[in-house]
C-alpha cells in the first residue's frame, strides 16, 4: 500500500509548549475527521521540548486538501507567535510486509 507520510517537527519558544498543545487539539480532532486520512498524531520528544506532528495520507491530493482546510490554516495562524522554528517532511512511502 502506497501513502503520504508528513513529519512536522516544531520547537517552540521558551515557554510555549502548553499554548501549542492547547491549539493542537482542535487540529489533531478535525483532521481525523478528513477523507483520505490514515492517522494524525503528536508526539513530544523526551529530550527536548520537541514536537512531531506524523500524518498519514492516502493520497498527496488527500495532504494538499488538508492543507488548505480551515483548521490547519487556522492552526497555522494562531500558532506561528509560538513557534521558534519548523520542519516539514513529506514523504512518498510504501508499507513493508513480512
Amino acid at each position: 500500500m502506497d501513502f503520504i507520510v508528513v513529519l512536522a517537527k516544531i520547537q517552540p519558544k521558551e515557554g510555549c509548549l502548553d499554548s501549542i498543545l492547547e491549539l493542537s487539539e482542535e487540529l489533531i480532532y478535525e483532521s481525523l475527521l478528513e477523507e483520505g486520512n490514515i492517522d494524525y498524531q503528536l508526539l513530544k520528544s523526551d529530550k527536548e521540548d520537541i514536537l512531531i506532528f506524523v500524518e498519514k495520507w492516502e493520497s498527496l491530493e488527500h495532504l494538499k486538501k488538508h492543507m488548505a482546510s480551515p483548521h490547519f490554516l487556522d492552526f497555522n495562524s494562531e500558532s506561528e507567535e509560538f513557534i521558534k522554528s519548523n520542519d516539514v517532511q513529506i514523504l512518498k512511502s510504501t508499507e513493508i510486509e513480512f
